[in-house]
């Protein structure tokens, strides 16, 4: 083992899945931040460019925490939270909103769109860390009415 930290390799080993996330992010910096970071702490991650293929990997992958980039092109952050949110499949799914304008609002129009949570870019890898290790195992009983009154009931049903 290394340290206080399990790494992916060693969660393979001693018979643990990986934490799995889902990260829709256009720029390719960002990326590569974010993947550094996440993958260091011992997710696995599956990084796609915009909210369109975000929402034919979430189908297909099943991942256990969705971070949605809120402005990217084809489909931004806020449209493919929505389409999520109505999808049975995707319940239980928490969905976390990434955003550099941090304008006032943004955190409600997300909350509002079916995301659980929001960060606002840039993001100190302490932070990043500490966000996805409070959504790690959160039962969705804990979190899902929640968003279910936000989208005024139209969640899908567990």
């Amino acid at each position: 083992m290394s340290g206080s930290r399990i790494t992916g390799e060693e969660m393979a080993d001693s018979g643990n899945r990986a934490f799995r996330i889902l990260l829709a992010e256009d720029d390719p910096t960002n990326q590569y931040v974010f993947r550094a970071i996440l993958m260091s702490a011992g997710y696995e991650v599956d990084i796609v460019e915009n909210g369109l293929l975000a929402l034919e990997r979430a189908q297909k992958s099943k991942p256990d925490l969705i971070m949605l980039d809120m402005m990217m092109p084809v489909m931004d952050g806020y449209e493919a939270a929505s389409r999520l949110c109505l999808d049975p499949d995707m319940d239980g799914i928490p969905i976390l909103a990434l955003t550099a304008k941090a304008m006032k609002g943004d955190m409600e129009k997300s909350l509002e769109a079916g995301c659980d949570d929001y960060m606002s870019k840039p993001i100190s890898r302490l932070a990043l860390v500490e966000k996805v290790e409070s959504w790690r195992g959160k039962p969705a009983e804990d979190w899902m009415p929640a968003r279910r009154a936000r989208r005024g009931g139209h969640a899908a049903s567990a």
